[in-house]
């Protein structure tokens, strides 16, 4: 008799369909699929859709708040959405090794979903650490800002960028290099121009000082030295119709490239209401590459969808510095699945095998997480999510289990939502509420 069976479910498995069946579970783990099964403990999932767990490949934590802190809160937020698995950024221009350690240890009784680490590199000592920084900590993935946050991020020039990829290129195909695509000149005179005309801007005007065209070059740029290079390449949070169009063109020669977008750059415009609340690094763009996005997820140039999430109060947000100086980010664990539901599944017919694909296979397979993650099968982690496609709820940001006080889609009807959550073979929410509580693990990852 299994620990647990999670009854009556249609199990979403990428890969295979959609599948009517029982799920048993045993010490976290996935045993049995098939029907006739018994546990101890029964779930009955009521002809509701069962998701691998969704694992966001792109949150920030610890940037404006407490990092231990945030790993507790935005973790249990995002696990109230159905993410089981962050990939969370880090970086800083000093030396990781032997210092992250630190870092690793404080996910140690703080997390609620399960988490690895994606590095910046800035600097070429950074650069050099790489292969300790697989040996010694299992981090395979690194970013790169081609362009990065005035004040806050150095961008890197080509030289530098060609030089990582080679490095990463070297280790072989278990490391991938993680790139923020923009090019910081077009940015530095569209932001001059822009802010030298206006004393303050609209979130439009936010778009126009980082034009479409910035995030596309950046994209073809980057895509050719990662061919010369021969890395592995992945594009963070496209935003663009232009880049999307780009990498349909790009991708078919290279199969060492991968593009993600974010859950909040596939349902929000820069016309949006919601002004400086939703200022973001790339920006939102106009409704043709909102739609661009959605078939670029349809057509499979997009590969994951992750959330970009960045945890601040509104305090921090300093709207009161208008839009020229409030700051970047929002959080986003919370109504990530939903959004995605609301607006892909429910509103434009997207099926929820490109969901299950998009948002826990993919990325496991391209951070080196799969088949442990990432899939409905036994031997796999039991990190699941059950869906209700019909049920509509009122989004307010107080019912997210975040620190943050405001949600980019407060008073928003979302049609679409997790009623349970289960990780590591536990029901750890309920019907947007945390019924029980399961560890979170540090994921270390291989290079072989």
């Amino acid at each position: 008799m299994a620990d647990l069976v999670i009854r009556e479910g249609k199990l979403v498995i990428p890969g295979t369909g959609i599948v009517e069946a029982d799920i048993a579970v045993e010490g976290g783990k996935i045993i049995a699929l098939g029907s006739g099964l018994t546990g101890r403990e029964e779930i009955i999932a009521s002809g509701k859709y069962v998701l691998p767990g969704i694992i966001d490949p792109h949150i920030h934590l610890g940037i404006f708040g407490d990092l231990a802190m945030e790993m507790e809160t935005e973790t249990r937020s995002g696990l109230m959405g159905g993410v089981t698995t962050v990939g969370c950024f880090m970086g800083g221009p000093n030396p990781y090794h032997p210092g992250f350690s630190d870092t690793i240890a404080l996910t140690e009784g703080k997390i609620n979903t399960d988490i690895f680490f994606h590095l910046g590199i800035m600097t070429p000592e950074q650069r050099q650490q790489i292969p300790r920084l697989i040996e010694e900590y299992g981090i395979t993935s690194f970013k790169l800002y081609m362009a990065g946050i005035p004040g806050l991020i150095p961008d890197v020039d080509d030289g530098f960028l060609l030089r990582t990829f080679e490095t990463a290129a070297a280790l072989g195909d278990g490391v991938t290099i993680c790139v923020h695509a923009e090019n910081p000149q077009i940015n530095a005179a569209s932001r001059s121009e822009v802010q030298g005309r206006l004393a303050d801007g609209t979130l439009a005007d936010w778009t126009d000082t980082q034009p479409n065209y910035s995030e596309e070059e950046a994209v073809r740029r980057a895509s050719y030295f990662a061919g010369l290079a021969g890395n592995r390449l992945y594009f963070v949070h496209i935003s663009t119709g232009e880049s999307i169009r780009a990498l349909a063109a790009i991708k078919p020669a290279n199969p060492k490239i991968f593009a993600e977008t974010t859950s909040p750059y596939l349902s929000i415009t820069k016309f949006s209401d919601k002004g400086l609340l939703a200022k973001m690094v790339p920006p939102f763009r106009e409704e043709a590459s909102v739609e661009a996005l959605w078939q670029g997820v349809k057509d499979g140039v997009v590969d994951t969808i992750g959330t970009d999430n960045v945890s601040q109060t509104l305090a921090v947000k300093q709207a009161d510095k208008g839009m020229w100086g409030a700051m970047p980010g929002y959080p986003a664990l919370g109504t990530h699945l939903p959004v995605v539901l609301h607006h892909g599944v429910n509103k434009r017919g997207v099926s929820l095998l490109k969901v299950a694909e998009l948002m826990s296979k993919k990325p496991a397979e391209i951070f080196g997480l799969y088949p442990q993650k990432g899939v409905i099968a036994p031997g796999s982690d039991a990190d699941l999510v059950v869906v209700d496609l019909d049920k509509t709820v009122r989004v307010d940001h107080k019912n997210l289990g975040s620190y943050c006080d405001f949600s980019l889609y407060d008073g928003e009807e979302l049609k679409g939502w997790p009623v349970m959550t289960i990780k590591s073979g536990r029901l750890v929410v309920k019907d947007g509420q945390v019924v029980g509580q399961v560890p979170g693990r540090y994921l270390r990852r291989s290079a072989s």
